[in-house]
């Protein structure tokens, strides 16, 4: 198991964490394990948001955006989302909508 002591987390972060049910954090445990060892393995985010970061998902239906700490060893956790959830087509969503006239 790695040190995961050098990776903090922002106020918002650290709020959504101790929301996740026991699961959840135990997965995002396990990733934060990864991140110590090898904070580049996930991709850089292409939320514009978060510039310079990088995601990863926590099953179900959240995202995990941090930062590599630049001078040594360990990450930022900037935030902790729940994703939108995927309508199938038919679902009622904006897609459905038809103005007549």
């Amino acid at each position: 198991m790695d040190d995961i002591s050098q990776i903090a987390f922002s106020p918002q972060a650290a709020f959504m964490r101790d929301q996740l049910l026991i699961e959840m954090r135990e997965s995002l445990q396990r990733r934060l394990e990864y991140i110590s060892a090898m904070p580049r393995m996930y991709p850089q985010a292409e939320d514009e948001r978060y510039p310079g970061c990088r995601v990863f998902r926590v099953e179900p239906g959240h995202r995990v955006f941090y930062r590599v700490n630049a001078g040594g060893p360990g990450a930022y956790i900037v935030a902790i989302e729940e994703d939108e959830p995927d309508l199938p087509a038919g679902a009622g969503g904006v897609d459905e909508l038809v103005i007549d006239g």
